[in-house]
């Protein structure tokens, strides 16, 4: 008890019980459940910069409450895997939904750009109209904005004067009917619109008529929705496409790569636009919307009123510059209100990804499934120290030897998982970082063991503190290794997620076995020899 390699242990295993009593284990979604998505973008990510801003993006739509326990990281330059400790299927459903949109917000009106989603600011305060209001049946939400200077003065010089006087009243004054602002996410610019022509006339009537439980307030034309998504289109019939239409999707075809399609077109349309070069993005029809709407990214589309027009300014310089402007809908209840309010809000405070998002895939865990994992280990752990300390009796036949081995084995790994769990959660990457860890720890334990019974013949070598300075080489030796094996995947092996945890956990372990476990195992083995070379001579002595 007077050697400092004891007390150095002792201090470690207090610190060890104090952080795992007072903080606990952190677990990843491997022990409590979740869902691992893996995001592919359209094209390679190289800018450093640009791969922080992605990160956080996805960060921000996966955890916009900041409750949830979520990764996120790259791995390589074409993909993102993103866990996230939710498992219910309808929430996962919808991050989904929010993460295979690059959320590139536009607003337009005529044709023209009036603010991108860069130049506001979300306003989350009620007294500034964010919130929800019961209207008849259906349910209008509201997302109030602030738009920068610059955004503000472009709105109003595109907006100034863009009603027309349609009539008279003494009574109400003057009647004014407005241009229409349209509300875009992923507006496809880089794509051509194919529809049949019988889905095209069902969506004119749908448009000018109005569907208000998708937000969609009536006596809109689909020119308009198609001038503004800037979009080219190809309305074909029954018998696919003409020879002129061929050959306007070859001209396209040159800046165009991307073909958007209902998801009920047939094959053979399919198979002739992807022998002119374009990648197929269909889209899923839904009764009672018009399929246009959800093809060119709609969200929402508001007619201007004359003050914002500013119909009552003669000149536009004299016209008020508005920062403050919003964004409403309708929805049939306020559980969807809350969800579409929800899913734009996090959209635009999130900000648009650099590039756009190919494909993406998930894999979830259920809680349950985690629960067992995590009682698996344990019992795996358990039996494997029963086996090693078996195994070690067996060789050795010296209780007072095997003690010691198989006591650093549960201290090793109390030190792990206690230094582990304060810079990492506790994932399968972690336990199997752990496990290897304790391994060389056991191999190198018995190795001072082993030089520590040699006994040879000579002064030099038996000695015992000499034995053990031989033992350290080859145990410094072994931790060496490890460690060159382990660093480079930590330091550059940035978004390999549970590689990188297995071998951040492997080289702690390593540290701890090398700095604190194997230095006090040493003076405990010595000690425990010394004591049974002593008994033998005493044996040995007592037999002449």
């Amino acid at each position: 008890m007077q050697n400092w390699r004891i007390w150095l242990l002792i201090f470690f295993i207090l610190i060890s019980v104090v952080i795992l009593g007072f903080r606990g284990i952190d677990f990843g979604i491997d022990f409590k459940g979740g869902t691992l998505f893996t995001i592919e973008f359209s094209e390679k990510v190289t800018d450093s910069e640009q791969k922080a801003r992605i990160a956080q993006t996805v960060s921000q739509r996966l955890d916009w409450t900041g409750l949830r326990d979520t990764t996120v990281t790259f791995f390589g330059d074409e993909f993102v895997l993103a866990q996230l400790a939710e498992t219910d299927s309808d929430t996962v459903a919808r991050i989904e939904s929010l993460l295979q949109k690059q959320g590139r917000f536009e607003a337009t009106i005529d044709g023209n750009l009036l603010f991108t989603g860069e130049a506001l600011k979300i306003t989350r305060d009620p007294t500034h109209g964010y919130g929800f209001r019961q209207e008849g049946d259906f349910v209008r939400w509201y997302l109030p904005f602030t738009l920068n200077e610059k955004a503000a003065t472009r709105f109003r010089d595109l907006t100034f004067h863009k009603c027309a006087l349609i009539s008279f009243d003494a009574g109400t004054g003057k009647q004014y009917e407005c241009e229409k602002t349209f509300f875009f996410i992923d507006r496809p610019t880089e794509a051509v619109i194919v529809i049949p022509g019988a889905l095209f006339i069902s969506d004119r009537e749908l448009l000018l008529a109005g569907a208000p439980e998708h937000g969609i307030f009536g006596d809109l034309r689909i020119e308009e929705l198609l001038a503004n998504g800037s979009a080219p289109h190809i309305t074909i019939d029954s018998d696919g496409f003409t020879p002129e239409q061929l050959e306007e999707l070859q001209v396209l075809s040159q800046a165009k790569k991307t073909a958007i399609v209902p998801s009920t077109i047939g094959a053979e349309i399919v198979s002739e636009l992807e022998s002119l070069g374009f990648e197929i993005r269909y889209v899923e029809e839904i009764d009672g919307k018009p399929w246009i709407w959800d093809a060119l990214g709609v969200r929402s589309v508001i007619n201007l009123s004359e003050d914002v027009a500013h119909m009552d300014v003669p000149t536009r310089e004299e016209a008020e510059i508005l920062t403050n402007l919003q964004i409403t809908g309708l929805a049939n209840d306020f559980e969807s209100a809350q969800e579409r309010l929800s899913n734009l809000d996090i959209l635009l405070s999130s900000g648009s990804l650099p590039v756009s998002v190919k494909s993406i895939s998930k894999e979830s865990i259920s809680p349950l499934l985690g629960e067992n994992f995590l009682s698996t280990v344990i019992w795996m752990a358990i039996l494997a120290i029963i086996v090693v300390a078996i195994v070690v009796f067996l060789r050795y036949r010296v209780v007072s030897i095997t003690a010691p081995l198989v006591f650093m084995i549960f201290c090793e790994t109390l030190i792990t998982v206690a230094l582990a769990s304060m810079i990492s959660k506790f994932d399968l990457g972690a336990v199997a970082g752990i496990i290897a860890a304790v391994g060389t720890g056991i191999d190198t334990e018995i190795i001072i063991t082993d030089e520590l019974l040699r006994g040879e013949v000579s002064e030099q070598v038996s000695s015992l503190v000499t034995r053990v300075k031989r033992a350290f080489f080859i145990v410094f030796a072994a931790a060496s290794v490890s460690l060159a094996t382990m660093l480079p995947i930590v330091f550059i092996g940035f978004g390999m997620g549970k590689l990188v945890g297995f071998a951040i956990t492997t080289s702690m372990g390593v540290l701890v076995g090398v700095l604190i476990t194997r230095p006090a195992f040493g003076e405990l083995a010595r000690l425990a020899v010394e004591k049974h070379e002593q008994k033998t001579e005493a044996k040995q002595e007592a037999k002449k």
